[in-house]
């Protein structure tokens, strides 16, 4: 397995290499992107990962057993594999830190939820950063005066404020309004929130993925 994905690289990176005699434009920048920075960058993401990992695992003695435990089985070292995989390809450092999360409760568990997490994960492979602040945020219910919904809306006002969709708003406002609107399309898609009349609310499986990827001391 690891010659075929040495022999998988070092094919990119021959190809890289190539197209620097052919491209004489950008050749020369993609082959140096594909020899070094792109190996560089997913180790360091993947680094990030395992540390985060590492340091939520270490704080109860049990997690760890069964952390051990469950690393034993092919089903454990498939979620593993699965988290490695997203790691390097995450680029924010909430992202990362949310991938531990899910790492670190499906592999710390007693008996291990190989079908859940996988479900969870997969999910999360296919959520963009916004659609995860959108999801989070339906995650909380609405109250009077000041609270976690209104303070998640505060600590993510470029995605969470309302954009006008008038014909007459700008163009540039109207494009952050379709991608706002897609964001909640993706969402409904997937079955991690649903519409009743004009309001949106989490459903029972947009609430278990919440519920992985967040603390309640972090996001609450």
């Amino acid at each position: 397995m690891d010659t075929l994905k040495t022999d998988k690289r070092d094919r990119l990176v021959s190809v890289a290499k190539a197209a620097s005699g052919v491209l004489p434009f950008i050749g020369t920048a993609v082959s140096e992107l594909m020899d070094n920075v792109v190996p560089n960058l997913r180790f360091e993401r993947v680094v990030i990962f395992l540390r985060e990992l590492d340091e939520r695992v270490s704080k109860v003695d049990k997690d760890l057993e069964f952390f051990k435990k469950n690393l034993d089985t092919e089903l454990g070292v498939d979620l593993l594999e699965e988290a490695l995989t997203q790691s390097s390809r995450s680029i924010s450092k909430d992202r990362k830190k949310r991938l531990a999360s899910i790492a670190e409760k499906a592999l710390t568990k007693e008996k291990l939820k190989y079908e859940e997490a996988r479900k969870v994960l997969n999910l999360y492979r296919e959520l963009t950063d916004p659609e995860i602040i959108w999801l989070i945020y339906y995650s909380f219910r609405p109250t009077l005066g000041h609270g976690p919904h209104s303070e998640w809306m505060e600590k993510h006002p470029n995605v969470l404020r309302p954009i006008s969709r008038e014909l007459s708003a700008p163009l540039e406002k109207r494009e952050l309004a379709a991608l706002q609107d897609s964001y909640k399309e993706t969402l409904l898609r997937f079955g991690l929130i649903e519409v009743k009349g004009k309001s949106a609310s989490i459903t029972t499986l947009g609430r278990m993925v919440v519920n992985y990827i967040t603390d309640a001391v972090d996001e609450s």
